[in-house]
């Protein structure tokens, strides 16, 4: 399974897929793309990867906590019965 965390950084918007690795219990990004461009991680600045990583890392961290902010659809995410 892979996620999508999008942001902007100045005038950038970044769009991100990436997973997480059983093998190497690490981020791995899949794919990215920059204002609607192919992307790879290994252009950027090793400052400006370690940021993304520490935000990758965070999203993980708030998907798998269930401490993510997204708007709450209750036709679709409300269980059945209450």
């Amino acid at each position: 399974m892979t996620y999508v965390y999008e942001y902007v950084v100045g005038n950038d918007n970044v769009k991100v897929e990436y997973c997480h690795s059983s093998i190497t219990d690490s981020i791995k990004v899949v794919d990215m793309w920059v204002n609607g461009k192919f992307h790879r991680t290994n252009w950027m600045s090793p400052e400006g990867n370690k940021m993304l990583m520490a935000r990758l890392e965070k999203d993980m961290e708030d998907r798998m906590c269930g401490t993510y902010e997204t708007e709450m659809n209750l036709d679709r995410d409300m269980p059945y019965g209450l």
